[in-house]
């Protein structure tokens, strides 16, 4: 320590100890009293609640979440609204687009393509179901009969027993069994 500071320590240790005085304490106290009569007196508006409340650090976090989310229910309101306005009345239509390409009386008649394909559907599955599945026993044996029966050339015979043989089993296609045979 030098020299110069033990003045210094000598005048910190002789005020340090001093209380402030009693006229202090009571102008401190005199201030705390009025200032919560005055909060006594008034009470607080709303728009004076809505200022402090907005003003206030950790709040306005809250705030900005709050107007955030509000934002987001607006604009989806504001799209679900615009796409519904633009629902087609029917969903089997075309879309708006082709429908202002050509009036009506220009355009194509719809072709008989898809109604030709639907009457064949039955035919086909059936087809695929005796492709998919083997046939019995007994129509296994009918068809080597069947085969026989051509190889000695007696079409005749043969003919007779695949009509047999195809309105016994409607649903089988026995030409598409019979050149299936010599693989099983």
């Amino acid at each position: 320590m030098n020299d110069h500071d033990e003045p210094l320590l000598r005048h910190v240790r002789e005020h340090s100890r001093e209380q402030p005085g009693p006229a202090l304490d009571a102008r401190i106290l005199a201030a705390a009293a009025d200032a919560a009569a005055s909060k006594r007196r008034q009470p607080e508006g709303f728009w004076a609640r809505l200022r402090r409340t907005l003003g206030d650090a950790s709040a306005s976090r809250r705030w900005s979440a709050a107007l955030g989310c509000l934002a987001v229910v607006g604009v989806g309101l504001g799209l679900s609204l615009q796409t519904l306005e633009q629902a087609p009345g029917r969903y089997d239509a075309p879309p708006a687009s082709m429908q202002r390409q050509a009036p009506m009386a220009l355009q194509a008649p719809a072709s008989p393509a898809p109604m030709a394909e639907m009457s064949e559907a039955p035919r086909v599955m059936a087809r695929l179901a005796a492709e998919a599945a083997p046939p019995s026993a007994d129509v296994l044996a009918a068809l080597r009969k069947i085969a026989g029966l051509r190889e000695r050339g007696e079409t005749e015979q043969a003919r007779q027993r695949l009509e047999q043989l195809q309105a016994e089993h409607p649903g089988l296609d026995v030409e598409a069994e019979l050149r299936r045979l010599p693989e099983r």
